[in-house]
């Protein structure tokens, strides 16, 4: 069937379809990946899909004859990472429902589905594509704030807009918003709202240096570079006016920090109770961090430079959410708190604010027992 490949390079590509095979679909030919072979333009075409983002990977082979399979993609890549070789052999018989995997001592033999029994996954052809670098770094910023869990669907997405100063990107939740600036020559005219989980398994495939063009059928997006095709089903509605929000906040009082320090102070308290509610409080050039738990409390303080009004008050997060943006950023930050205890954080590249909760009701105290009071002696 198939002639030797790199089998580092065919490693690479299977470990991609892994970020979209599932691996618990009921649907047992969906964990696996196509492999069609065309032996006049000696190319092999690997496809993997979860019916919801569809990847197709183009390689370069040497065959004699055309063929097609599906074999599982876990299994496919743990073989290809213990074959000793740098080259690696794909080969069946005519009909046969096994494939021979070879390389240097070493040999597979593996069942395999037909190509028929996997579901058509087509990547539909798009006209007026535009640039877009910086993927992963635009993921980062901003699929943490999407809820996977939210009923309405356009909370589970990444709102992606393709503007004329650039490509810029949006997630929430409902109750913390992020903005993140991408790459400015991402210059275009449409906007589209897809999953976050699909915008995160694309970026768990390329690096920020890799270039793609985009376009978008109005019901999928499609990332295209050479050899390599990515398309996601889009969601349907109306998304938050983000420059609206950012630009209606007034903050009563803004400090400048280090995205850094501040995840590092968050890190050094929210031990006791990662799970609850995390204070901050403003006292001039000095910032701190409390939580409280059942087995202790923790606090710590860093300095920051007041930068407008006067850092006064003490206000209340929930940790998770502020742990989650405090890694998704980086470098230096204009921290603010504005009306209702609203919590923002500029950076060069993002914008992030988070609506405040009540405060932490005061943990029970935990009864000491006493030790039993010794008998005296008669």
């Amino acid at each position: 069937m198939f002639e030797y490949y790199h089998r580092a390079e065919l490693l690479h590509a299977i470990k991609r379809g892994l970020a979209v095979a599932p691996t618990n679909s009921p649907l047992e030919v969906l964990k696996g990946v196509c492999l069609e072979v065309d032996a006049a333009s000696k190319s092999l075409v690997l496809t993997a899909t979860n019916l919801e983002v569809t990847l197709k990977q183009k390689l370069a082979c040497d065959t004699q004859e055309d063929d097609a399979l599906v074999i599982d993609t876990k299994l496919l890549a743990g073989m290809l990472e213990k074959l000793p070789g740098e080259t690696v052999k794909l080969e069946r018989k005519p009909g046969d429902s096994r494939v021979i995997v070879e390389s240097g001592d070493a040999k597979y033999s593996v069942s395999v589905w037909e190509r028929s029994s996997y579901p058509k996954a087509e990547i539909p052809a798009v006209t007026n594509l535009v640039r877009a670098s910086g993927i992963p770094s635009m993921a980062r910023r901003t699929v943490f704030a999407a809820d996977e869990k939210n009923e309405k669907p356009m909370l589970k997405c990444v709102h992606l807009r393709f503007t004329q100063d650039g490509l810029r990107a949006a997630g929430s939740d409902g109750n913390c918003v992020v903005t993140a600036k991408g790459d400015d020559k991402s210059t275009g005219d449409f906007s589209v709202l897809i999953p976050a989980p699909s915008l995160g398994r694309l970026a768990q495939m390329c690096e920020d240096k890799d270039e793609f063009r985009v376009g978008t059928t109005g019901k999928k997006v499609v990332f295209v570079r050479e050899g390599f095709l990515f398309s996601a089903r889009l969601i349907e509605a109306d998304y938050l006016d983000t420059d609206f929000l950012t630009s209606s906040l007034k903050n009563q009082f803004t400090v400048l920090t280090d995205v850094a320090e501040l995840r590092k102070c968050l890190d050094s308290v929210s031990c006791v109770e990662p799970d609850g509610k995390v204070k901050l409080s403003f006292e001039g050039m000095k910032l701190s961090f409390q939580c409280a738990g059942v087995h202790g409390n923790a606090s710590d303080a860093i300095t920051v430079a007041p930068l407008t009004g006067t850092p006064q008050g003490e206000y209340w997060y929930l940790t998770r959410r502020l742990s989650s943006c405090l890694r998704s950023l980086s470098g230096t930050a204009t921290l603010g708190v504005a009306a209702g205890g609203m919590l923002t954080l500029n950076t060069e590249n993002a914008f992030y604010m988070q609506t405040g909760v009540r405060p932490e009701a005061e943990q029970p105290k935990r009864a000491v027992k006493k030790p039993p009071a010794e008998k005296k002696a008669a």
